[in-house]
């Protein structure tokens, strides 16, 4: 037999904005936390693959000042 859990016990958190459903997308927007350029060098990117591609997004990243690992 299962064990069931009490419905008081259980909480629903969906993370929606509070507020109207209009101004919902533009407050979820403004309170992300987005990586600020005086920020970069706190975060290291890890690109695996050096073809055309992963030499190119290491390459990229590195101009726009983040630390990159190249795997």
């Amino acid at each position: 037999m299962a064990a069931t859990v009490p419905s008081d016990t259980l909480k629903l958190n969906s993370a929606v904005p509070s507020g109207p459903i209009q101004e919902k997308w533009d407050k979820h927007r403004f309170d992300l936390k987005l990586v600020n350029p005086a920020n970069k060098r706190k975060y290291d990117v890890l690109v695996v693959g050096t073809g055309l591609a992963g030499a190119s997004a290491a390459a990229s990243l590195a101009e726009l000042g983040y630390n990159v690992k190249v795997f």
